[in-house]
């Protein structure tokens, strides 16, 4: 039978001290319930007052019972056979509850014998009748999901929201409780309905952003472009999916939420095996964007599958059939993206000049290039019709722009393909290409609001300035009424070095990597993947992705109780190891998790590799 997945049932957020506006009736119980409910959206269709009231009603009535007995802790998660109830307080009297349907089996029902004998067609009409009336049974999968992961996917959403609209608190005292329902409304009905809980969760994402494989090199670099730019000013550089913070960025402690909407914001390249057999991609940054596994992917790419503002252009492209019927579930994310005509001529066989001219062009812009080409055309024609000459051939108009082109100023570098390699039958090979450190850089400003150093409620508006060349981004963090004081020439400038210097180390650490051979013991036994979690940032293994219940387990009782400092344990089929360990020793509190492979390491070797990867300075 095949299994459905998860699906979000009802999302709410409410506030038990809140009044109604109005002067209502002493009586009418049901008009102050409803008062504090700020945003409600359901899997239904239509719900009916009565049936909201009842499923926010016995969520406080759960964290009111739990409170009897700890005082201090509240009641979080329930469990049910069908079901799972999240409760999340974000901001005092505010709280979050979501209630989430688990993976179902439809359940076989087998036919009842059928009786001999007399009187068999008496109740005939009334069993069709009963059946007919019959709801559907299923078996629901008890480990469909982890309460942490949903938590934290809870959890993001809500830093979301305060980042780029303020804290419950702030809109609710400085606009009202309509002002505070309206942003409600906008955000969150988008939010819950792209949420695809029919993936897997990830750990790395639940626990914060990768850091750069290069990060130890790079830090130096930003660090030194830091010391250069005014004061007031923290670089955070971007490289999808991977981010490398500066030391003033970590020393302000800016929320999780602020690092993960920025690097949203860039556009990014999928890897090679998602592309769907996507032409090559030749970016340094590409080449180099893991250390371990860099000689695989020289030459090796993917076309960009960003939309506006860096945004996934197939939002809900997997939602659940169940989830049609939500209001605007078929609004979100559902725009078919045209096919371009070099995918539609993949099935072709060109000659190999022209793959590799159609592998470099598609790395510009295409839209900025669609605009530049059909000004050119248009400029064409009016010379040529000044001219009296007539214009058949449009491919002869685009030759002619072309020209033009070339002889005018040179483009930017950003928007001009890189040249060609040359045939060998050449006999005068080309110049190496030289990066260019003046180029120009795309600017753009975002505005974002932080809290303030004493009252994690109380969020400013702040602005945020990008400069970015292709896949790699610096993000400078101000204060929104000392920008117009920036040279932001001088920032250009410092910021083009810095990335020409970043991605010529990036291209440096690719070619090393390219040399070296790994053995046949390296390729032939299993890797130890780790993953190291501290200050809202990570650091993995290459290309490993947490997704382990035995690692969900073990980050849950990590965080039940302190007195938890490590769990470890072992699978059957597979004997795999799996260790989750919280270190406090250094200057900075680690989680380290460690899954080991071999059969035949024993408890101490684990203990060992743990040891070491405690050693690592990041």
């Amino acid at each position: 039978m095949s299994r459905l997945h998860p699906a979000l049932l009802y999302l709410t957020i409410y506030n038990p001290t809140l009044h109604p506006s109005e002067e209502v009736s002493k009586d009418d119980e049901d008009a102050e319930e409803q008062a504090q409910i700020l945003f409600y959206s359901s899997q239904e269709r239509a719900t009916s007052r009565d049936k909201m009231l009842r499923q926010v009603g016995l969520a406080k009535a759960l964290i009111n019972f739990s409170e009897i007995f700890h005082p201090t802790d509240s009641c979080h998660n329930v469990h049910s056979q069908s079901r799972r109830m999240i409760m999340l307080n974000p901001e005092p009297d505010f709280w979050i509850h979501a209630a989430v349907e688990l993976a179902k089996t439809p359940r076989t029902l087998l036919p009842k014998p059928k009786d001999k004998g007399k009187g068999n067609g008496k109740g005939k009409g009334k069993e069709k009748e009963k059946a007919s009336t019959l709801q559907p049974s299923y078996d629901y999968h008890e480990g469909s999901f982890h309460d942490y992961a949903l938590r934290a996917h809870l959890l993001r959403g809500y830093e979301q929201f305060k980042l780029t609209h303020g804290s419950f608190t702030s809109i609710l005292n400085s606009f009202g409780q309509e002002a505070l329902e309206l942003q409600l409304e906008r955000f969150f009905t988008v939010w819950a309905w792209s949420w695809d809980l029919s993936k897997n969760f990830e750990l790395n994402d639940d626990l914060g952003l990768s850091l750069h494989p290069l990060y130890p090199s790079i830090l130096p670099l930003l660090d030194t472009f830091s010391s250069q730019l005014p004061a007031g000013l923290d670089a955070l550089f971007l490289s999808p999916p991977h981010v490398v913070p500066s030391s003033g960025y970590r020393q302000s402690n800016y929320p999780p939420a602020l690092s993960r909407h920025l690097l949203s914001l860039i556009p990014r390249h999928l890897p090679h095996h998602e592309a769907d057999g996507g032409p090559e991609a030749s970016s340094p940054a590409e080449k180099g964007a893991t250390a371990n596994t860099v000689a695989k992917e020289v030459g090796s790419g993917g076309n960009p599958s960003s939309g506006f503002l860096g945004m996934p252009s197939s939002l809900a492209m997997s939602m659940d059939v169940r989830n049609w019927s939500w209001p605007g579930a078929l609004t979100f994310g559902k725009g078919a993206e045209p096919k371009s005509p070099v995918t539609e001529r993949e099935g072709m066989k060109p000659n190999p000049s022209v793959a590799e001219s159609v592998s470099t062009v598609v790395e510009v812009d295409r839209g900025a290039l669609g605009d530049a080409i059909s000004s050119a055309d248009i400029h064409c024609l009016l010379e040529k019709a000044n001219d009296g000459s007539s214009v058949t051939d449009p491919d002869a108009a685009r030759e002619g722009c072309s020209e033009m082109d070339h002889s005018g100023d040179t483009p930017r570098p950003s928007r001009v393909p890189s040249p060609l390699p040359a045939d060998d039958s050449s006999t005068s090979p080309p110049e190496p290409e030289k990066p260019d450190r003046h180029r120009q850089l795309d600017f753009a400003c975002t505005f974002v609001f932080l809290p303030e150093s004493d009252d994690p409620l109380e969020t400013r508006r702040r602005q945020v300035i990008h400069l970015r060349c292709q896949t790699l981004a610096v993000a400078l963090i101000a204060d929104a009424d000392n920008v117009e004081d920036y040279d932001t020439h001088v920032i250009s400038e410092a910021t083009s070095q810095m990335l020409h210097d970043i991605e010529n180390l990036i291209a440096a650490e690719a070619t090393r990597a390219s040399e070296i051979l790994p053995s046949a013991t390296k390729i032939l036994q299993p890797k130890d993947n780790y993953l190291i979690s501290f200050d809202h940032f990570t650091a993995a293994s290459p290309d490993f992705v947490a997704k382990s219940d035995y690692l969900y387990n073990g980050k849950q009782l990590l965080e039940q109780g302190l007195h938890i400092t490590e769990v470890f344990s072992r699978g059957q089929q597979p004997q795999h190891w799996h260790v989750s360990k919280r270190d406090n020793t250094g200057e900075e509190e680690r989680e380290v998790f460690l899954e080991v492979a071999r059969k035949e390491t024993s408890l101490s070797d684990v203990d060992n590799i743990l040891q070491r990867l405690q050693s690592y300075s990041f």
